[in-house]
């Protein structure tokens, strides 16, 4: 099922407006990106903007959020590459309030959601111990922001590959598909 949150604030309306052209600067880009349907991966790729109610952080925030939490240089280099993200996606700067498309422009990253899903299950010790490169010492899954920037071996690939491989030996396990509880 996709889940899009519109962090649409009272002064906006929930009816598309007048195309939104390339923003001049992070403020711009946070005002574009807070009236957006931003996509359930998304959103899980840039957990770092997001609060726990699933809505972008106070601008100030993500401004003053460390360089080590963003997935880029810094925050607000990530407002930028996510609003990009979301514009290809949209196939065009799309209007605020504009529904998030449909189709496979709109298709989600399947390895972010199987991500997501594994973050919310006990994965048993010996999964554990053979994909010991995707979580840390304490036995918890990596952060997707760890997996994603990890350089890839050219022996072994990409991490980020492992998790399909992972999501489908639990979903295996249990006999149906894993996800986080709504909410």
């Amino acid at each position: 099922m996709l889940m899009a949150i519109c962090g649409c604030g009272s002064t906006q309306t929930s009816t598309p407006t007048t195309t939104m052209s390339t923003p001049a600067g992070p403020d711009q880009t946070y005002q574009k990106l807070a009236c957006l349907s931003v996509p359930e991966d998304l959103r899980w790729e840039y957990l770092s903007l997001y609060g726990s109610n699933g809505r972008l952080k106070p601008l100030n925030e993500i401004k003053s959020m460390p360089a080590d939490q963003a997935f880029g240089p810094n925050p607000t280099s990530d407002l930028t590459a996510l609003y990009e993200t979301v514009t290809s996606r949209y196939g065009h700067p799309p209007a605020c309030g504009e529904p998030y498309p449909a189709g496979s422009a709109g298709q989600l990253n399947e390895n972010v959601m199987d991500h997501k899903a594994l973050s919310c299950k006990d994965i048993p010790p010996d999964l554990r111990e053979r994909y010991s490169d995707l979580f840390e010492s304490n036995g918890r899954l990596k952060s997707w922001k760890a997996i994603a920037t990890t350089p890839i071996d050219p022996a072994y690939g990409s991490l980020e590959g492992e998790i399909p491989a992972l999501y489908n030996e639990v979903v295996s396990r249990v006999g149906h598909p894993i996800s986080c509880p709504a909410g």
